[in-house]
């Protein structure tokens, strides 16, 4: 007999449209919750797909150990949102949505015509929210607005390189990805926080994480 999700979050389906580490963290740790994570691709994949390290049986590298430990639990599906019948797919999983997630630079999902403002008409309760290296427009302005930003990033402008070592030709990245961890951990917070707002009150929320 087939056993269904468990877990508190079981019933709450989330759309994943994240890759490398920060955002797939964040969707990770919902989905280990229960919840129903949708994990969007395009077609190239998640960049994080071909980091190590690898099965003996996977001669053709497909996936590696941290992209499979990231994305547990989670379903997939691989969608062009450059093309019409892409975001139309894209929209028709937004439509069934209780959350949404990414970690795009600022701009790009605007770019795609599939911005906060356009979801939010679609699907009122929908929780959106942006994982990025320095915040989104909307909260707020930041001269690094545009930058990528993974780990190293975020640990060096933070101060947590300055802070781990003595003299300034004596300092390291601290070796866990917590630059792209504790962001992700943010993000799964908002989420469960917008999530409980919008069952109180049917409104969805903008989460900005940075």
């Amino acid at each position: 007999m087939a056993v269904g999700p468990t877990g508190p979050l079981a019933g709450v389906r989330i759309v994943d449209c994240t890759h490398a580490l920060a955002g797939p963290w964040s969707t990770m740790m919902l989905a280990d919750l229960g919840a129903d994570v949708v994990k969007v691709e395009q077609p190239r994949g998640d960049i994080a797909r071909p980091m190590p390290p690898f099965t003996l049986e996977d001669t053709e590298r497909a996936y590696g150990g941290g992209f499979a430990n990231y994305n547990r639990n989670k379903r997939g599906i691989v969608l062009d949102l450059t093309t019409d019948a892409g975001r139309e797919s894209f929209l028709g999983l937004i439509d069934t949505a209780d959350a949404f997630v990414e970690n795009m630079r600022a701009g790009v999902m605007d770019a795609l015509g599939l911005s906060w403002e356009v979801l939010h008409e679609r699907n009122p309760r929908l929780v959106y929210c942006a994982i990025r290296g320095f915040g989104d427009p909307r909260s707020g302005e930041s001269p690094y607005v545009d930058w990528p930003a993974y780990d190293v990033v975020a640990q060096a402008m933070s101060g947590v390189v300055a802070a781990n070592g003595g003299s300034a030709d004596d300092r390291h990245v601290v070796g866990p990805f917590i630059g792209d961890m504790y962001p992700g951990t943010l993000g799964a917070m908002g989420v469960l926080a917008a999530l409980f707002h919008a069952q109180r009150t049917g409104e969805g929320q903008f989460v900005d994480i940075g």
